[in-house]
């Protein structure tokens, strides 16, 4: 298939993947070797350790053709955790922690905050290996069926999951990530797929 698509805003060819240098474990050799044949070299996982830190602290992220397409770890996590949490509890006038009254409602924003961090697979560095770690002992469907939305994104490029069975896979009710995801392995692999509506669950 030749050609362009767009991911995240942004373009790739159809063409040879560019070459980066390994900077990581098993764990990213192991992950890598699981992907199809289409995605192997194009598609990669990537982690930094941050200096001075605990081992599980730090960044990760997704590449494809060396592109950036997510981010996520601990600092990433962290932000995103503090800002949602603060305007949501803003929002329902419940900032002040030490307040017998509000004490809940700051808890309950917090909660709700971490499972829709969750679902964006905006996740810390420690949950990220986790989850990588768990891949390689899942079968397909347990894949393709986690709560982890990292492994479901990751399913799409499963060396596991044909062509025929990726042709006509349904991703509309899915995350527009996984979506996206989707998309490029078609793509890779010469497939043609329809417009899906994206979904923020």
């Amino acid at each position: 298939m030749n050609g362009r698509f767009r991911f995240s805003g942004i373009d790739f060819a159809n063409s040879p993947p560019n070459t980066l240098p390994m900077r990581w474990s098993k764990l990213k050799q192991r992950i890598e070797d699981s992907l199809a044949d289409s995605a192997k070299g194009r598609v990669e996982v990537w982690s930094t350790r941050y200096r001075k830190a605990h081992d599980q602290e730090g960044e990760a992220w997704i590449t494809i053709d060396g592109q950036r397409v997510h981010s996520m770890g601990s600092l990433t996590h962290l932000v995103e955790f503090f800002e949602r949490s603060r305007a949501l509890q803003k929002e329902r006038d419940c900032l002040d922690y030490r307040d017998r009254e509000q004490i809940q409602g700051y808890r309950d924003a917090q909660e709700e905050v971490e499972t829709q961090l969750r679902a964006e697979g905006v996740i810390p560095l420690w949950e990220f290996n986790d989850a990588l770690f768990e891949y390689l002992n899942m079968s397909l469907e347990q894949i393709l069926s986690s709560d982890q939305m990292i492994v479901r994104a990751l399913g799409m490029f499963d060396k596991r999951l044909g062509k025929r069975r990726l042709a006509s896979k349904d991703v509309s009710k899915e995350h527009e990530f996984i979506q996206g995801f989707y998309r490029v392995r078609c793509a890779f692999e010469g497939l043609r797929v329809q417009p899906t509506e994206t979904s923020d669950s």
